[in-house]
């Protein structure tokens, strides 16, 4: 389903500026989801998961634009789990597969992915959310491979 990406080892400062901002991707004010919204999504509502990805690959190219390579990392760690929840959703796999390549620069190296998934993991952690979500599971929907 998702194409095997393969990524060589640069510097994560080098993949994050190499990311041009697609002219479809908002950069402000695009939040729409609500707590009811979110719920919707998680229930199987498909239109609620597509917007819910919209929202996430906005908020990735939002950090993006402000050149922020850690708040970059966090939120394409996002992308990858919204995918991974609702990987049964065409318009949201469509939306991956626009998106799977940049995500993939801010992931140059396995240890800048885990160390990202680490700090990603305990904030949700926190909110009681991502609960046995793993770093291999999330490398593995985005097919990410490292030399």
């Amino acid at each position: 389903m998702l194409n095997n990406i393969q990524i060589h080892n640069t510097s994560i400062t080098d993949m994050h500026s190499s990311i041009q901002i697609p002219s479809w991707a908002r950069i402000a004010n695009y939040r729409t989801m609500t707590d009811e919204k979110k719920a919707l999504a998680s229930a199987g509502n498909k239109l609620c998961q597509y917007e819910w990805m919209v929202e996430e690959a906005n908020e990735f190219y939002e950090a993006v634009h402000l050149g922020d390579p850690n708040e970059t990392c966090d939120e394409a760690m996002g992308l990858i789990r919204t995918v991974q929840q609702f990987q049964d959703s065409k318009r949201v796999v469509a939306l991956w597969k626009k998106v799977r390549l940049d995500v993939a620069r801010v992931f140059p190296t396995r240890k800048i992915f885990q160390d990202t998934f680490a700090k990603w993991h305990a904030k949700k952690r926190a909110k009681n959310q991502a609960e046995g979500v793993t770093a291999e599971d999330l490398a593995r929907v985005a097919r990410l491979k490292w030399h």
